[in-house]
């Protein structure tokens, strides 16, 4: 069982630790957007909600962008990257299994998704 950095499996798992360290780093989410017309776009973290009516802006972060970015930002907040890293290690773990499997099953987005978050050209 390849439990290592090498192969598939590998760069599944490396994308995977880096997705959680990233999103252990940043505040919680779910994070949101919003646009205020020619002032351009703020990508908003309102910590977590007091009830299911009022959100805590205390401490809330900001960052400035144009609305498109704006919205992917917020819907790629920690919660979002730790279930997909929850899934690469998943796939991770079946490829160690068996190292055959994922080129098998077809899951070569997974690892082209694993790639380009580790910033890694296919030949890595």
């Amino acid at each position: 069982m390849d439990t290592g950095t090498k192969g598939p499996a590998g760069t599944l798992r490396r994308a995977a630790k880096l997705m959680r360290e990233r999103a252990e780093a940043a505040s919680p989410g779910p994070w949101h957007q919003m646009c205020m017309g020619s002032e351009g776009c703020s990508v908003l973290n309102d910590g977590h909600l007091r009830d299911r009516k009022h959100v805590s802006f205390s401490g809330r972060k900001e960052w400035k962008a144009d609305h498109a970015d704006a919205t992917y930002i917020a819907s790629w907040h920690p919660l979002v990257a730790v279930a997909v890293a929850d899934l690469l290690d998943k796939l991770a773990w079946m490829g160690e299994l068996d190292p055959g499997l994922l080129s098998r099953v077809g899951c070569d987005e997974a690892i082209a998704i694993a790639r380009a978050y580790l910033g890694e050209t296919p030949d890595a």
